[in-house]
């Protein structure tokens, strides 16, 4: 029984491992990072577009295709006043759109032109224009990479202020007691590059990582002190009456041949 529940401490620990290690994201295995290099222009209402550029690099030899995707999330302020183009250097690319509420999504209808290998990049523009009857708001970016088997890879997020002559929606009485929080957190003036940030989450969190190995060695742990305890046990038991028969037959025998 002992070495049962040794055994089994110690085939939970490896499944443990093991399926951490299977939910770190893609990324960790392939080496890529995504960064938002380059942010130029106005973010205002009538403006020349602003321009944004993205870049993923890679550690490892391996070359993979990469295809971006881009999150527009808008405060204050409506996403139809917003135009966004995903550009590369023929023109326009295509781009798959989905909107839901104040978020909307532009993922590339086909893998980027270029290809990401070790100590080359793959690059990414994007223009924002804003209708001439906006109001005042923010607006938030996060670029994702995903590779040819639509696996997420990696992201990079930056917020914006939005500057408009129309006038932003009256906050409500509980905003008014709690403050305005852009006047706490400020966003990066419109040109500046952002410092790259890491998304909330990402598909297959690398957190589960560190816990499944601390599982993963609390089971092994278990399972060699089960089978320690055991073995001590072992050796520890007596030694057996057999033995003791056999030295009082023989000298049973001597007495008999003295007397003889």
């Amino acid at each position: 029984m002992w070495r049962f529940a040794g055994r089994t401490g110690l085939v939970l620990g490896v499944l443990v491992v093991s399926t951490a290690v299977a939910a770190s994201p893609a990324s960790a295995a392939q080496g890529v990072t995504v960064r938002i290099s380059e942010v130029t222009g106005r973010f205002e209402a009538g403006a020349s577009p602003a321009q944004m550029t993205v870049v993923a690099t890679k550690r490892t030899r391996e070359c993979i295709k990469v295809r971006w995707s881009l999150v527009v999330s808008v405060e204050n302020m409506s996403l139809d006043q917003l135009t966004v183009d995903r550009r590369e250097e023929d023109g326009s690319f295509p781009v798959d759109f989905q909107a839901d509420g104040a978020e909307g999504r532009l993922t590339d209808e086909r893998l980027d032109p270029g290809t990401l290998c070790r100590n080359r990049t793959v690059t990414a523009r994007y223009t924002f224009r804003f209708d001439d009857d906006a109001g005042g708001g923010r607006v938030s970016l996060r670029a994702e990479a995903y590779d040819a088997r639509n696996e997420f890879l990696e992201s990079d997020t930056t917020t914006r202020n939005v500057q408009g002559d129309a006038p932003s929606p009256s906050p409500t009485p509980s905003q008014e007691e709690a403050g305005d929080p852009t006047e706490e957190a400020e966003a990066p003036i419109a040109g500046d590059i952002a410092d790259p940030t890491t998304p909330v989450a990402k598909t297959g969190g690398s957190g589960l990582l560190p816990v499944g190995l601390a599982v993963g060695g609390m089971m092994v742990f278990l399972g060699l002190t089960l089978l320690l305890r055991a073995r001590s046990k072992l050796l520890r038991k007596p030694a057996g009456r057999p033995g003791m028969r056999g030295d009082w037959r023989g000298g049973a025998a001597r007495t008999i041949r003295e007397r003889r």
